[in-house]
């Protein structure tokens, strides 16, 4: 046992002093009957591999605690490291918490009951039956309908699920939609494909929702990419600039606004607001000495018209806990029993119209 790692009356403490500070900042939080009438709060986040200590056959090797190094104590310090943010963010803990990389609702439900004060009405993640990882929630409001979308298979392995979850807030749906697109690794054009593959269902769904009256829409999670990936002259990309509308002909890719008057534009074309221009951050992931804007947070038209919920501010999540001395994000390191993740979160506020 690492001779660092909190334990026995230690943890407790520990539990019992987050517990203390998330109810001190948490005093004016919204409880899940009334969410929506105050405004509601997302974090996004893709918290690099979050397992349990229960070995089922489908973790990744070094996650596997008969195979690899992981156990209940690196579960519990790697918990511990996300609660620290978790309860220490303005405002308390968000009303929706949208997660990446998880590995079951097990996993998420130890989070929330022995970390996070049993504060979630609703807790659930959903994966493909062969996949190792899963996207995940825990929200106050509970929603009302659940639908995964599955965009097949991509190099010999199936691609995750487009979570798309209703929320009834009132006389209003908000729609938000998880995801967890294809990684980039072999290269960023080498797997672009599979990303497309998931676009091209998450735009469809989105199309269909607006034809049925549904307006109010967020499309969160790890897409590993952005419309900085678009080359003018270049392949096709999951995600291309607003500014490249009338160049491309790619109906099916989602068209990125920086702006949020673009996205009331006359097209066929689906055009969310990704608020990344006010976020503090060059981006959400540092990789072969750059900054990468994988996470997003994205808005449609329908959240900024001044009516109901509206987009009210965004920012990356940077706070000693999960950063580097340098400002980067704190990899997690099973090895040293040390770290948060890979990713830094990302966080949206949404406010009533003023009447």
């Amino acid at each position: 046992m690492n001779s660092g790692a909190a334990s026995g009356p230690d943890r407790g403490m520990k539990i019992l002093i987050y517990l203390f500070l998330f109810c001190t900042l948490c005093t004016g939080c919204l409880l899940p009957e009334d969410t929506g009438a105050e405004g509601l709060t997302i974090v996004s986040w893709n918290v690099q591999n979050l397992f349990d200590e229960v070995s089922d056959g489908n973790e990744y090797d070094e996650y596997n605690p008969e195979k690899g190094e992981w156990d209940e104590q690196k579960m519990r310090i790697k918990l511990e490291n996300l609660t620290e943010l978790l309860l220490t963010l303005d405002g308390g803990l968000p009303d929706i918490l949208l997660l990446q990389e998880v590995e079951n609702t097990r996993v998420l439900d130890i989070l929330d009951e022995e970390y996070l004060g049993d504060v979630y009405s609703y807790r659930e993640a959903w994966k493909d039956r062969d996949s190792a990882i899963a996207c995940g929630i825990l929200s106050k409001p509970v929603p009302g309908r659940i639908h995964l979308h599955f965009p097949g298979e991509w190099g010999g392995r199936a691609l995750r699920p487009v979570v798309e979850i209703h929320f009834d807030l009132g006389s209003e749906t908000l729609v938000v939609f998880n995801n967890h697109w294809k990684s980039r690794s072999g290269g960023q054009l080498a797997t672009e494909e599979g990303r497309i593959r998931s676009v091209e269902v998450l735009v469809s769904r989105i199309r269909e929702l607006r034809s049925e009256g549904y307006n109010d829409i967020i499309v969160a999670g790890d897409l590993n990419g952005s419309a900085e990936d678009y080359r003018s002259g270049g392949s096709r990309t999951a995600q291309v600039p607003v500014d490249a509308l009338f160049d491309t002909p790619w109906e099916e890719s989602l068209h990125i606004a920086s702006d949020k008057a673009d996205t009331f534009m006359e097209s066929t074309r689906v055009i969310l607001f990704d608020p990344w221009k006010d976020m503090d951050r060059e981006g959400s992931y540092f990789f072969q000495n750059r900054w990468m804007k994988l996470d997003h947070i994205m808005l449609s038209r329908g959240l900024l018209d001044g009516e109901g919920l509206n987009y009210g501010d965004a920012s990356c999540i940077s706070l000693p806990v999960n950063s580097s001395d340098e400002g980067r994000p704190l990899v997690w390191e099973s090895w040293r029993e040390a770290g948060c993740s890979d990713h830094f979160p990302l966080f949206l506020s949404l406010t009533p119209a003023s009447p």
